[in-house]
């Protein structure tokens, strides 16, 4: 299982940085058009947004994955003396709350993307279920993710640590 969900967490990095690369052409061409050739796309801003709000969500699912996403310590560190049970609370307790908050997520994000199938963007033209369904994928993915953290043997296998805080201007 493990294995899959590295494969699917490859697939994740690969589609968000070819979402950036994209996002990217777009605002650079948005600007040489308006700015240098004063005729601008009218769809190119729209089209930026969408796909800014595709990049943020694989990119927090990818944060999801690696256990980057938003954490406060209320243990000070001090988790290595303790015993596994404590540990595996401390671990399991916010990954179940992930896992009924992307669960939430999932249900309204389909919804929204249903309701999207109706509409296209104004400028674009695009279908705005393409838009919405970020949202299902996110909550998908985070699903699965979080899942795979809390299926493994050793529930601190893998953990992400917090990052170091910062020494000072150097």
């Amino acid at each position: 299982m493990q294995r899959a969900l590295n494969a699917l967490g490859r697939i994740n990095a690969i589609v968000a940085s070819v979402l950036f690369a994209a996002l990217t052409a777009v605002v650079a061409l948005q600007v040489f058009t308006r700015f240098v050739l004063h005729i601008p796309f009218l769809w190119s801003e729209e089209v930026a947004r969408f796909l800014f709000f595709w990049v943020v969500l694989l990119g927090a699912a990818m944060s999801v994955k690696n256990r980057r996403h938003f954490v406060i310590d209320v243990t000070g560190g001090r988790t290595k003396r303790w015993s596994t049970g404590r540990r595996l609370l401390f671990d399991a307790l916010p990954a179940l709350c992930i896992l009924g908050f992307c669960g939430f997520l999932l249900v309204q994000g389909i919804g929204y993307a249903r309701v999207g199938m109706l509409r296209t963007a104004t400028n674009s033209g695009l279908s705005m279920n393409l838009v919405y369904a970020a949202i299902p994928v996110f909550a998908a993915l985070s699903i699965l993710y979080t899942a795979g953290h809390l299926l493994r043997r050793d529930a601190s296998e893998g953990a992400g640590e917090a990052p170091a805080p910062p020494t000072g201007a150097e």
